[in-house]
């Protein structure tokens, strides 16, 4: 490192999965007041060195730099294009760096962002390790907003989105979030043929941006109804105007999805697979009356290190 360069530390960690490489993977990077301000050119050049769907910026509100005591922090979401207003494996991401790798003992941590107040609280008794490199030891769960989206949201010029992300299969639901700007596509479950189409899903995302260029979507959720054994709903997620091609778990999208099957099931508490390439695992709560949706997962660190800035950045 030269004397010039700054250094700041960072964790990978893969969220919704109990084991490495599975799940989302988030880059969380911790800045404590001796590395602020970063601005957000340099915050959106970091996000896309790292590559990954959404790196996380960790900032104590104390005024410390010790992320192992404070209990509430600023965090903000950079995808390798964009920064967005909430991402829920991000934030999953953020506690476990925090939990596990800075093994702050709090049972909850508050986090500052442009969704409001996220609070995310570990599940089991024993601290454990945070499954650095293996299976995690605790189940956290983190208490997002309830997104309702509705038909009637739906922007007009869809139908070459639907057309690029689902071909002709048969639509149960066509809904819109304009908070979050995602479009729901809830296909007719019609036999094990649709599972199989819904898995086979490849859209081209230079097609499917195409399709849109009025910045009315950030997203795209493909659901369909699970078998209930285990999984209630299963669920994809392709985002190409975030620079993203298919999110391996995003835990923004269940803040949509679970008010939708919540209320078509008729369940409060849903157990949700992600298809991605990765997979991913997560439980959804809808706790309608309180307006929030509480989606739990494990978390796997798999890298930590040191952050290299340039002089000037």
């Amino acid at each position: 490192m030269t004397s010039s360069a700054r250094s700041l530390q960072f964790y990978q960690i893969d969220a919704f999965t109990a084991a490495a490489f599975g799940g989302n993977p988030a880059a969380v990077v911790l800045l404590p007041p001796s590395a602020l301000p970063l601005s957000d050119d340099t915050r959106q050049k970091i996000a896309a060195e790292m590559n990954l769907s959404e790196t996380a910026y960790l900032e104590t509100t104390d005024g410390s730099s010790d992320f192992s005591t404070c209990t509430r922090f600023r965090l903000r979401w950079f995808t390798p294009a964009i920064e967005v207003p909430l991402c829920g494996h991000a934030t999953l991401a953020s506690a476990a760096a925090l939990f596990f790798g800075q093994r702050n003992p709090a049972r909850q941590l508050a986090f500052d962002t442009l969704s409001g107040e996220l609070v995310v609280k570990r599940q089991a008794a024993g601290a454990g390790d945070g499954g650095e490199g293996g299976a995690a030891a605790e189940l956290l769960s983190m208490d997002l907003p309830l997104i309702q989206a509705t038909a009637e949201a739906v922007p007009p010029g869809m139908d070459a989105v639907v057309q690029a992300s689902v071909g002709d299969l048969p639509l149960d639901a066509l809904l819109y979030d304009s908070q979050l700007r995602y479009l729901l596509i809830v296909l007719r479950d019609e036999g094990p043929a649709t599972r199989e189409a819904f898995l086979s899903l490849q859209p081209n995302n230079a097609q499917l941006g195409a399709a849109h260029t009025g910045g009315q979507l950030v997203g795209v959720i493909v659901s369909m109804a699970g078998d209930g054994s285990p999984h209630d709903f299963l669920s994809r997620f392709f985002a190409p105007w975030a620079g993203i091609e298919e999110d391996p778990a995003t835990g923004s999208a269940h803040a949509v999805l679970g008010p939708y099957w919540a209320q078509r099931l008729g369940k409060q508490r849903m157990a949700a697979r992600q298809c991605s390439k990765r997979g991913a695992e997560l439980l959804v709560e809808v706790r309608a009356e309180e307006g929030r949706v509480v989606v739990s997962g494990s978390a796997v660190t798999v890298l930590q290190g040191q952050l290299l800035l340039p002089a000037g950045a």
